[in-house]
């Protein structure tokens, strides 16, 4: 930090730090045409706002620009998120955050821009909707002799006003969180401000879970569709996710061993080239193999034999790489999730349920959970599994192979669809 003499005053010259970009040495120059304590006092001034990391050295002066930049970095990491994800924080960084924080300086958003954010959020769903909802409150309160200022600090929203879930609220705070702690990382704020901030806890979604009795009609009711009952099968006894019974390739199957490999997902976005795309597995731990029960081995086996049909009716064969599901003849297609789920949703509400397809795989974990260990039932939900960390996994447990045969022996116990027939038992 300088102040020198000039002709005209004094000229101030602050150290602001390395430019996080190029690495080269920052300096604030201004010129003072007064006394020395006024240059002093611009010194002193300078160096609070360096602190404040108000001169930085980035080209971004608001929120907006930086969670362009942060989304663009992340989508095109060396660990990208998903592109369904990456679509849904554009959409939530478009709605929600920019109309209310877009046009702000960096260094203005602290812990107390962002509570109130928060709270606006859970209350009107966003900036648009809080001032529409605050401007009728304050309208009436005129109208009726009252106190505006009161009445828009207890406005309540309408019905149309959508206001974010707590979990949707979490959402958020992990992209501003993500954005600012990239901000403060390449020295462009001096922290990170959403690491005080508090949005409100989210709650785990409770899904509806199927019974027994609903499990058997819907097998039912799958007699003429042998293909879409062995899907559901999977989900059912080993607790796949639809992503990941959508992902399952021929080469994933181990028929003769009864054994499931699941290495992958698939997910859909509309920036995607083909719509869709093929992910490592959700599961941190990696792949996982599970083991099969015997019907649902044979419903495969039946499912393979139409499938290598239907390929050799198009003059082509059934590759190992091909989906198990896919919506070609070459199988190189897999099904997506969302059109499976619609399919599941058309069928269950011709029956008269009330649970998603998701319902199934939570189905399978409230049926197990009562008869095996935890540990068990975590290895096939996905949720602490063992990672395969030195070539295939060639075997699977004991434990493992009897959930498997008590879950297929629970369906069969009034329902068995093999090879495409069912008959009542």
């Amino acid at each position: 930090m300088t102040i020198r003499a000039r002709t005209s005053g004094w000229q101030v010259i602050v150290y602001a730090g390395r430019d996080p970009i190029t690495g080269r040495q920052r300096q604030i120059t201004r010129q003072v045409n007064g006394s020395y304590r006024q240059a002093e006092k611009l010194e002193a001034r300078l160096r609070t706002e360096v602190a404040d990391g108000q001169h930085a050295g980035t080209r971004l002066k608001t929120l907006g620009e930086l969670l362009d930049l942060w989304i663009e970095r992340r989508a095109a990491s060396d660990k990208p998120i998903s592109p369904d994800t990456v679509e849904d924080y554009r959409s939530l960084i478009a709605k929600k955050i920019k109309p209310a924080l877009g046009g702000k300086r960096l260094h203005t958003v602290n812990a107390r821009v962002l509570d109130a954010f928060y709270d606006d959020l859970r209350r009107y769903g966003n900036a648009k909707a809080a001032s529409r909802a605050k401007a009728r409150a304050k309208t009436e309160a005129i109208a009726k002799g009252e106190d505006p200022r009161r009445a828009a600090a207890t406005a309540k929203p309408t019905a149309s006003d959508q206001r974010l879930s707590a979990n949707r609220v979490r959402d958020v705070h992990v992209i501003l969180s993500g954005a600012l702690g990239m901000a403060a990382r390449w020295g462009w704020i001096p922290f990170n401000p959403a690491l005080m901030a508090r949005p409100a806890a989210g709650k785990g979604k409770s899904r509806p879970v199927p019974t027994p009795q609903q499990v058997r009609e819907l097998f039912g009711a799958l007699t003429d569709e042998p293909d879409f009952a062995v899907f559901l099968r999977l989900s059912t006894t080993a607790g796949l996710r639809p992503s990941e019974i959508c992902a399952l390739r021929w080469l994933d199957l181990d028929l003769d061993a009864a054994t499931v490999s699941i290495n992958g997902s698939v997910v859909t976005a509309k920036s995607l080239s083909r719509k869709y795309a093929r992910k490592d597995p959700k599961s941190t731990h990696g792949e996982r193999l599970l083991a099969l029960d015997a019907t649902t081995v044979e419903a495969l086996r039946a499912h393979q034999a139409r499938c290598e049909q239907l390929a050799g009716q198009f003059d082509g064969r059934l590759d190992p790489q091909a989906y198990v599901f896919a919506r070609t003849p070459d199988g190189r297609t897999p099904l997506r999730p969302d059109t499976v789920s619609k399919r599941f949703t058309a069928l269950v509400r011709r029956l008269g349920h009330d649970y998603t397809l998701y319902g199934l795989r939570h189905f399978m974990a409230t049926q197990l959970g009562a008869v095996a260990e935890a540990g068990t039932v975590r290895e096939r939900m996905g949720h602490g599994s063992l990672a395969v960390t030195s070539g295939y996994m060639h075997r699977v447990s004991e434990a493992d192979r009897a959930a498997a045969e008590y879950m297929g022996t629970l369906i069969d116990t009034t329902s068995r669809s093999v090879g495409g027939r069912s008959t009542a038992k």
